[in-house]
């Protein structure tokens, strides 16, 4: 049986067990994890090796004919992909999106270090830090500075010896690869969801139709139509080498297969020489940390993005996205791609689609570009070798369909697009379907009506709720994603579980009570109400009229903006500044407003008592609603054409806290260590995920296999 026979048989036999037995063989991944690390082990030595031995060998007029070729080929590359990216907003129809809260909501945008990605200013920490890029650019440099100088041949001969010892230890880990890759397939196929490929099979599809035109059509076409070639040969030749970097997903550990492929295309044409052995040893290496198709074809997640939000992008985002992209593909994906979003007003929300795509898009990214670097490093190296020889006849044939397959691609992907995937947003129903994460306790609710007020000698709160067998706890209505009704009329939401907890552990049914924030004080005087769970934070003016206790959370101060203008409220510097802004404040808080007033002086801020108005466009004359971030993507859920934004710096945090009586100590000293108590065994934080980070919306069952499903096996 073949090599490449032996790696398909166990990619295949992988995914048969993924899909057989489910999660219970997603700890097949730790194998899959050793064999990529045994890859990558000897990869950033042999190109720092290969890369010094092979520019120290030749003359710096040598070299600078070699990088001006390169150089050449690489901005057709490039161009070639940047037409493709233009196009690809046609492959998708419109949509709508939102997400849950991500704590990446709050946090400061990474600032992207462009001097110390490519700058080694310490080349021992680039090295120990994988900074390809910077490695790189030590290795040219000190190989420029061995070429020509006096002494230098017996140090080159040891970098080839050790160059050679490192291409040996690779070898002899590639003949593993079909049991790693094996390992890999059967550990992603058994835990990726099913529901999280059905809501992005418009990227995966259309991303996997152009890698697989440009991979497989257009630069096998093209390349043969200018040089001694055939596109067959250019697949051939390197198709074990393609097949084990879609299983590990990464080109670099295979880096000294792709140089011998490349050298192994010139030796069938009896075109192999000195300068063809050494050039591609420095050329592969050298193109590596620049961008690839791959890499530059992923940013087409962008158009997606539009697409998903309901705003593909018009021609002028187009052309915005196409003069970005360029330095955008020179940084990781999920670096790029936040930047571009940003750029083009898009939410950010979709980046956690893009993170889950990865488990498989970074597999085919990575064989688009290794093959983007064979075919960069055999016409460059054709150039040098003299056989680089246009046929135009070949050449027209060749970009006729190239233009044809990539059409199809696009085409196809917008026809099945909308025939099965438009208008099938359903953000708001998993908010308002998420089920409680405990059992709820025996529950009476209150809506129109109130309970009977305590009489005037009745004991205090602890003994009294004991003594009636039920605490009732009051709750702001609206109060997303802390209090609210769910589909079937229930009070749902974070604190609504937290006072489930709080019933249970008293040993007492729960009684909730719907009230008006004004009313709060007569209702906890009179009895009617014992505590108020609500997601409500300490304000200046709450602490003069209430009696906060416990900290379950803390908020960060947000706002709520339509989708295109997100860009426009991320900065509070430039908020300040702004002389037209109409703020909708939700707490009606003297001292809170004043505080906004201070932080954005020359906005105008007005009293409103939900954002559902302003989200519903009913209150035209607010230009952003200001709400909690943690809360306001629960309402961008129902309404996805809005974003929650937290300006940086941060405006300012509050704590959040539950309202008890003034003069009840015992009571507020109960749900202070009460509180205190949940969060020490987790439970604040797990409801924090299930009801806020949207940990609830996602299925708890174990994902579908056969031998659970199909068999009826017990396979826990």
């Amino acid at each position: 049986m073949t090599f490449t026979r032996k790696i398909l048989l166990g990619l295949l036999a992988g995914v048969a067990l993924g899909l057989f037995f489910g999660e219970s063989v997603g700890g097949l991944s730790v194998m899959g994890d050793v064999y990529i690390g045994l890859l990558q082990m000897t990869v950033l030595p042999y190109i720092m090796l290969s890369l010094i031995a092979n520019l120290g060998r030749i003359s710096w007029s040598e070299s600078r004919g070699l990088l001006t070729s390169l150089c050449a080929v690489f901005l057709v590359f490039l161009l070639g992909g940047g037409a493709i990216l233009m196009l690809s907003p046609l492959a998708f129809p419109p949509a709508d999106a939102a997400s849950f809260f991500s704590r990446t909501l709050i946090e400061a945008p990474e600032v992207i270090d462009f001097v110390a990605l490519y700058v080694p200013s310490n080349p021992f920490s680039a090295m120990a830090d994988n900074l390809v890029p910077a490695v790189v650019l030590f290795s040219i440099l000190l190989g420029i500075g061995l070429s020509g100088a006096p002494h230098a041949g017996g140090l080159l001969t040891g970098l080839d010896t050790l160059t050679d010892a490192l291409n040996r230890v690779n070898k002899l880990v590639i003949k593993l690869t079909p049991l790693g890759v094996f390992a890999i397939a059967a550990g992603t196929a058994g835990t990726m969801s099913l529901d999280e490929l059905g809501r992005l099979q418009g990227f995966l599809i259309s991303y996997t139709l152009l890698v697989a035109a440009v991979t497989f059509v257009v630069l096998p076409l093209l390349v043969s139509a200018v040089t001694p070639f055939s596109a067959r040969e250019l697949l051939m030749v390197p198709r074990d080498s393609l097949i084990t970097i879609f299983a590990a997903a990464k080109i670099i550990v295979l880096m000294p297969q792709l140089i011998e492929n490349v050298q192994e295309l010139f030796r069938r044409h009896d075109l192999l020489d000195d300068e063809v052995e050494h050039g591609t040893g420095i050329l592969m290496p050298l193109a590596y940390p620049f961008p690839n198709l791959g890499t530059y074809l992923i940013l087409s997640f962008v158009a997606f993005a539009g697409w998903y939000l309901g705003r593909p992008l018009d021609f002028a985002d187009t052309l915005s996205l196409e003069a970005s992209s360029f330095f955008s593909s020179f940084v990781a994906p999920i670096v790029g791609i936040p930047f571009l979003l940003d750029m083009l007003q898009l939410p950010a929300d979709v980046m956690e689609l893009f993170v889950v795509s990865t488990v498989y898009t970074d597999r085919i990214r990575v064989v688009l570009g290794a093959m983007h670097l064979i075919a960069l490093s055999t016409v460059v190296m054709a150039i040098r070798r003299g056989v680089f020889r246009p046929d135009f006849r070949k050449l027209t044939i060749a970009l006729a369909f190239s233009v044809v397959a990539v059409g199809s691609a696009l085409m196809l992907t917008r026809v099945w697009l909308q025939a099965t995937v438009v208008g099938s947003y359903d953000g708001d129903q998993q908010l308002l379907q998420i089920e409680w994460m405990a059992r709820p306790v025996i529950a009476r609710s209150y809506s129109d009506e109130l309970p009977s007020a305590a009489p005037g000698d009745a004991p205090p709160r602890l003994a009294r709720i004991a003594e009636r067998g039920t605490v009732r706890v009051g709750y702001v209505p609206d109060s997303l994603p802390w209090a609210f009704r769910n589909e079937q009329g229930i009070e749902t939401g974070f604190d609504m579980e937290m006072a489930n907890a709080l019933a249970r552990d008293l040993d007492v049914s729960l009684e909730l009570v719907r009230v008006r924030e004004p009313d709060i004080s007569t209702l906890i005087a009179t009895g009617q109400i014992d505590i108020v769970m609500s997601g409500l934070g300490r304000t200046a003016d709450r602490l003069r009229l209430y009696r906060f206790a416990g900290e379950p959370i803390d908020l960060t101060l947000g706002l709520l903006v339509p989708d295109h203008e997100r860009k426009a409220f991320s900065d509070s510097t430039l908020l300040r500044d702004r002389t037209d802004l109409t703020i909708g404040v939700v707490q009606r808080d003297p001292a809170f407003q004043r505080q906004i007033g201070e932080l954005l002086p020359n906005a105008s801020i007005r009293f409103v008592n939900s954002p559902r108005a302003f989200l519903r466009g009913d209150a035209p004359e607010l230009d952003t609603v200001l709400y909690s971030a943690e809360g306001g993507a629960a309402w961008t859920l129902l309404y996805p054409n809005y974003s929650v934004v937290v300006p940086q710096p941060v405006l300012a945090r509050l704590t959040g806290g539950y309202i008890v009586p003034v003069s009840d100590d015992p009571w507020a000293r109960y749900i202070n260590e009460w509180v205190k108590l949940k969060r020490r065994d987790g439970t604040v934080d797990a409801l924090f995920e299930h009801w806020i980070g949207g940990g609830g919306a996602t299925p708890s069952t174990p994902r579908w296999s056969v031998a659970r499903d199909v068999l009826g096996w017990d396979i826990n």
